[in-house]
C-alpha cells in the first residue's frame, strides 16, 4: 500500500512538473538542405544533378526513364538547367558542353572533361563531381571513397570529393 502511494505521488510531481512546458516560436535556422523535383511528378529513382542555388551546391532530381550513365547525367548537366529550374532560381558555373565527357570507375573514380577545370569555381567543380558520383551510385559504380580524381586539357585534379548542401 505505501509503495502504491510513494508511485502515485511521483507520477502526480511528474505531470505537474510537465504542464509548466512553455511553448517556443519558430527558431530561424535557414534553409535546409532539399532535394527538388523540377519537374512536377516523382518518380522513383530518378537522376539527380547538381545546380547551384543562392551560391550553394544542391541535388536536384529529374525524371528519368531507363538507364542514364555517369558521363550522360555529367553531360545533362553541362546543358544547364531547364527553363523550369531556371525559373526556380537554379543555375550552373560548368561551361556550356563542349565535348565528350568519360566517367571510369576505380578507387577512386575518375572523370575526364574537354575543358579546363582548373579556374573553375568551387561550386562548378563541386557540380561536376557530385553529379558523377551520384549518378555512379545509381548505377551501382559508385567510388569508393566517394571521390573522383578530375582530368582535364589543363593537368589532372585529385581526389575531389562532392561537397554540397
Amino acid at each position: 500500500m505505501r509503495k502504491t502511494r510513494v508511485l502515485l505521488a511521483l507520477a502526480t510531481a511528474a505531470l505537474a512538473a510537465a504542464c509548466g512546458v512553455q511553448p517556443t516560436g519558430v527558431v530561424p535556422a535557414g534553409p535546409g538542405p532539399s532535394i527538388r523535383n523540377t519537374e512536377g511528378k516523382q518518380v522513383f529513382g530518378g537522376l539527380t544533378l547538381y545546380f547551384v542555388s543562392d551560391g550553394r551546391v544542391i541535388p536536384v532530381t529529374r525524371p528519368s526513364e531507363g538507364f542514364i550513365s555517369p558521363e550522360g547525367a555529367v553531360t545533362m548537366l553541362l546543358k544547364g538547367p531547364t527553363e523550369r529550374e531556371a525559373a526556380q532560381g537554379l543555375t550552373t558555373f560548368v561551361p556550356p558542353e563542349v565535348g565528350r565527357v568519360e566517367v571510369y570507375s576505380g578507387d577512386p573514380a575518375s572523370m575526364v572533361v574537354p575543358f579546363p577545370v582548373r579556374k573553375l569555381s568551387n561550386q562548378a567543380i563541386n557540380q561536376l563531381v557530385c553529379t558523377a558520383i551520384a549518378a555512379s551510385a545509381a548505377t551501382d559504380r559508385a567510388p569508393r571513397p566517394h571521390g573522383v580524381n578530375v582530368t582535364s586539357p589543363d593537368g589532372p585534379m585529385y581526389f575531389q570529393s562532392c561537397k554540397a548542401d
